[in-house]
């Protein structure tokens, strides 16, 4: 007994002793890495996910040609928000333009142990009536219908957190790291439609949201509008508190098995080294199951 004892000892301490030994090589790994070789090696595993890495803001955001633009977007998948670790605000506008049926959408909150915000561009190949719209998978608009986005995203604790802008069918933000309720979280979204029908389509749906003008401002067919509070909330709020607890718990972990590290991709880099697995369920917030698009 005492013999077996000692060896499950001894072989314990042999592997706090090599895991150690092994940590201590990564950290050299990485500290003697330059920012561009950083940069270049998170972008090379990030790509594969839909998404790249902006080392002046340390956020990640999502490519134009990212897998996820297969499979549309629509309301069965904001209802399976929670079951994977995401507690969000959304807010869908739905309107009419061109004989379609448009739908943008705008996200902010927690995607796990990221604090973050979206807005995303699709329509229907038709009109679809209001009854049918949550049970329609929208297909991602094309290369040529993307528009000008901007998103700046505002803690009432940290304050600016980022802002970017691109021309985009998916312009997103991610804050690795955060554990941020998504309550405390402002976003201003800013959209430049390409002509005056398509932008009043989108003002008009989103007044009947309950927007009002105290939120827009509205210069040509340059639209900005700050999101609080959705128009609906949908998820109870106790499962909602209970998965931002989690959310909390994963973060302090994150940033203790990184300490050595403070910038996302210096703890990021560490964990592809040292947890493999860690690394890819960090580096994707959305997690995507294939859906038959309806149109």
């Amino acid at each position: 007994m005492y013999t077996l004892l000692s060896l499950f000892i001894l072989i314990a301490l042999l592997f706090l002793v090599l895991n150690h030994c092994r940590k201590r090589k990564i950290i050299c790994r990485i500290s003697c890495m330059t920012l561009t070789e950083k940069c270049c090696l998170l972008n090379q595993l990030a790509e594969p996910f839909g998404f790249c890495y902006d080392h002046r803001q340390d956020i990640f955001s999502s490519r134009t040609d990212a897998w996820q633009k297969d499979f549309g977007y629509g309301k069965l998948y904001d209802l399976a928000s929670l079951s994977m670790n995401m507690v969000l605000d959304t807010e869908p506008v739905y309107f009419n333009y061109e004989n379609k049926t448009w739908l943008i959408q705008f996200w902010k909150g927690q995607y796990g142990i990221t604090s973050g915000a979206e807005a995303g561009i699709y329509h229907a190949d038709r009109v679809v009536p209001p009854m049918l719209r949550g049970q329609t998978i929208f297909q991602a608009a094309d290369d040529h219908e993307m528009l000008p986005m901007r998103i700046r995203l505002l803690s009432s604790c940290s304050g600016q957190l980022f802002c970017i802008s691109h021309i985009h069918w998916w312009l997103t933000g991610f804050v690795i790291g955060y554990c941020i309720s998504p309550s405390e979280l402002t976003a201003e979204y800013t959209i430049t439609f390409p002509d005056m029908e398509m932008c009043s389509a989108f003002l008009n749906s989103l007044t009947e949201l309950g927007y009002g003008w105290d939120e827009i401002r509205l210069e040509g067919t340059n639209l900005r509008f700050v999101f609080t509070v959705p128009s609906v909330c949908e998820s109870p709020g106790w499962r909602r508190n209970f998965i931002l607890w989690k959310n909390r718990l994963f973060c302090r972990i994150y940033r203790k098995v990184t300490c050595p590290f403070s910038t996302t991709a210096d703890r990021l880099l560490y964990l592809y080294y040292y947890l493999p697995f860690a690394f890819r369920r960090t580096i994707c917030p959305r997690r995507f199951k294939k859906h038959k698009r309806y149109r």
